[in-house]
């Protein structure tokens, strides 16, 4: 008997009519949510910011704006994951705590607000663990199971003690819904948007 977070290789039925004329549709693996793997929604380390440790405030603040509107790094606002000197995973910062440490620029508290004119912390102190990890092969299940008995939203995706992905609690929810709720009746798809949807 599998158990809950085991892939099962042949578990392949999407649970919804698929079109045997249509070569797309005959082509396509269809997992269930129980037997599809990490590795297929996980998002790649290098479209993450990867900020080294010992960066202070005020340089990973500056990094963050560099990485999204230079580099166009889709996540480059979401949450930035904190990295050692040797490329291990410290964990990540949240934003709030970042912009805790400069909230004397915007409220003018003092005049030493430039780089150089302040001490800032190095963003290494600002670092929170990650509560748990998965492996590539693990099911999204086992993701799901981390992300709701810790209430977060993102955890990391580790083989060999490096860090190979990012999977977010956004599209396991979108990978569920479409296999398992996904309404394909046009006319029930008017009705749900006309009487619910604000």
């Amino acid at each position: 008997m599998l158990s809950a977070h085991a892939i099962d290789p042949v578990s392949w039925s999407c649970g919804r009519s698929i079109n045997f004329s249509d070569p797309k549709q005959l082509n396509k693996r269809c997992y269930m949510p129980h037997s599809m793997p990490v590795s297929k929604l996980m998002t790649p380390p290098n479209q993450w910011p990867q900020i080294r440790g010992e960066a202070d405030v005020y340089t990973v603040i500056k990094l963050l704006r560099i990485i999204t509107e230079d580099q166009k790094l889709e996540h480059g606002h979401s949450t930035p994951l904190i990295m050692d000197e040797n490329y291990n995973l410290l964990g990540f910062v949240h934003l709030t705590d970042l912009l805790k440490s400069v909230r004397h620029v915007w409220e003018k508290k003092d005049e030493g607000t430039r780089k150089g004119e302040r001490k800032y912390p190095p963003v290494k102190d600002l670092a929170v663990a990650f509560e748990g990890s998965v492996r590539p092969d693990d099911s999204i299940l086992k993701a799901l199971d981390i992300m709701m008995d810790h209430n977060v939203s993102l955890v990391p995706v580790m083989k060999n003690g490096k860090l190979e992905g990012m999977i977010k609690l956004s599209d396991i929810f979108n990978e569920v819904a479409a296999l398992l709720f996904d309404e394909t009746d046009p006319e029930e798809k008017h009705r749900l948007l006309r009487d619910y949807h604000m």
